[in-house]
């Protein structure tokens, strides 16, 4: 039985010969394409009715989306049917509704997203003239690039992406390229393996230690797992964007040294960067807009505040359904806000001159990247582990 992975022998092998297939401008490129995006999909179908699911689930919204005016309902359907079958039990275990099926699919979450703008974009497009085939969609849905863990594209920039002419690539660009998807392979199995393999050592052991010890062990344990999660994640976009590079797609970067930013707000301005763009425009900006208007009379610096943490909270709930990630989202959400209202409250206090000097200074900028580094470190802790589970434990 074959298994959709980075690490799969045949998933390598599909990366390496694709573009020999698909980088030149043959008349049924997009053919191929949607056959190979059908087939590393249809490798995780295991039965009728995940098919069915399946089925549903991506055409729902191509159909319906230009036979409706008002298209929240589509992405409420799409939401709900995303928490139901990733089984967010404080959600359906709190209203007793029991999990009559539940077919995830791969790439449930990063489907849903370019859904949801897809439907946001459509009627921009159809007034720009574009022509929105199924083929487009369905290969801007499955791209077997970007399914398991994206980046994720943005519909518009795909379809210009597909028209654009490319051209036959240099020797010095293949290499480049081939040796971006061998550097992302080292951050991946090599670098971001070892980590893990530590990491889960420190997990399983908390409840040997006490005292300053477990201390000293649980801070070892969120450093290592932050690493682990930017070796692993930047790794795996390294791989595909260079062998999407390769096959002639231009795939948006997710990473810009993210443990260098300053702050919480400019850290996701730096890791999975596509994410980050796309909660600003389909949660933040139409909830903050919302909160302007609603609420005309109350400053709209503490809306904005209020928004940011609602918009990561949400982002944080999106990576899993255990309290665990709706500590992390938590965290996230006071953190962005928190950073925020912090370097407002200080360039107010000291005025833009002063500010701008103070933030000049190297210490300043050092120390910023180190409390900024270390909070991420601690609400990655609950990202991937039962790190909740385990304090408890630790406390009993």
């Amino acid at each position: 039985m074959f298994e959709v992975a980075i690490e799969s022998l045949w998933f390598v092998i599909l990366l390496v010969i694709s573009p020999i297939f698909l980088r030149n401008n043959w008349k049924y490129r997009e053919w191929i394409f949607l056959g190979l995006n059908l087939f590393v999909f249809g490798v995780g179908i295991r039965s009728i009715g995940q098919l069915l699911f399946a089925a549903f689930f991506i055409l729902f919204p191509y159909i319906l989306t230009p036979r409706v005016k008002n298209k929240t309902w589509i992405i409420v359907v799409l939401v709900v049917c995303f928490a139901y079958e990733m089984k967010y039990d404080w959600i359906f275990g709190v209203l007793h509704i029991p999990y009559l099926f539940a077919w995830k699919l791969m790439g449930l979450s990063y489907i849903l997203f370019r859904e949801i703008d897809f439907v946001m974009q459509y009627e921009w497009l159809k007034e720009e003239g574009e022509e929105i085939r199924m083929m487009d969609y369905l290969n801007y849905l499955l791209s077997f690039y970007t399914i398991i863990c994206g980046p994720i594209m943005r519909f518009r920039d795909y379809l210009e992406d597909r028209k654009e002419e490319k051209q036959p690539l240099e020797k010095a660009e293949i290499y480049s390229q081939l040796n971006r998807m061998l550097n992302g392979y080292i951050k991946v199995f090599l670098i971001s393996g070892v980590i893990h393999n530590y990491t889960d050592k420190a997990f399983r052991n908390f409840e040997r230690w006490s005292g300053i010890t477990l201390l000293i062990i649980y801070l070892g344990f969120t450093f290592l797992n932050a690493w682990y999660i930017y070796f692993n994640f930047s790794g795996f976009c390294d791989i595909v964007i260079a062998a999407g590079k390769l096959a002639g797609f231009t795939i948006p970067e997710n990473f810009n040294k993210p443990y260098l930013a300053r702050s919480l707000s400019e850290y996701w301005n730096r890791h999975h960067i596509t994410l980050s763009q796309w909660i600003r425009d389909y949660i933040y900006s139409p909830i903050f807009k919302w909160g302007i208007t609603k609420f005309e009379k109350v400053d709209i610096n503490i809306i904005q505040y209020v928004m940011l943490f609602v918009t990561f909270f949400v982002a944080g709930i999106w990576h899993g359904n255990t309290i665990n990630y709706i500590i992390y989202g938590l965290l996230e959400g006071l953190g962005v806000s928190g950073s925020m209202w912090f370097n407002n409250t200080l360039k107010k206090k000291m005025g833009k001159k002063k500010y701008k000097e103070y933030q000049s200074k190297t210490i300043v900028k050092w120390m910023e990247i180190g409390v900024t580094w270390g909070y991420i470190c601690i609400s990655f802790a609950f990202v991937g582990y039962d790190t909740w589970g385990a304090l408890m434990n630790m406390l009993r």
